[in-house]
């Protein structure tokens, strides 16, 4: 058997040790690394003026706080709409409008919400890929 001051020894350094181990704290990087889904470019949708009454965007916002980036596009005026396109393989282009009362509110503003898919490379609305948005409204 170790006479006690040997083991008093051992014991104190194995505390040590282990306090040691515990207590260590490196400083993390500063900031999040960015998920590919926070990243898109605002150029995957191309922005257009091309029917009548075709005018600006009145807001076009990209909130990052949550798990994937959501933009946001506003279209205002009397009878506000925005045009939505979207491209799939061997189809011509399609899309929809999303219109003022869409949203339940006649407000003179028209809403488009996006995400940008987990690859960092498209904005989607309902899981469809969207590359054209225009704003409109009556003069």
């Amino acid at each position: 058997m170790l006479p006690t001051s040997i083991r008093a020894v051992i014991v104190v350094a194995l505390l040590a040790t282990w306090a040691d181990a515990c207590m260590k704290v490196t400083p993390g990087t500063p900031g999040m690394p960015a998920t590919q889904c926070k990243m898109c470019s605002q150029d995957l949708i191309m922005k257009t003026t091309r029917t009548a009454g075709a005018k600006e965007f009145a807001t076009d916002t990209t909130d990052v706080t949550g798990a994937c980036a959501v933009r946001t596009l506003t279209c205002t005026g009397l009878n506000a709409n925005i045009e939505a396109s979207y491209f799939e393989p061997f189809i011509n282009e399609e899309g929809g409008v999303v219109s003022d009362a869409d949203d339940g509110v006649t407000d003179m503003v028209a809403r488009f919400t996006v995400t940008c898919n987990a690859a960092g490379t498209a904005w989607l609305n309902s899981n469809i890929v969207i590359t054209r948005l225009e704003c409109a409204s009556d003069p």
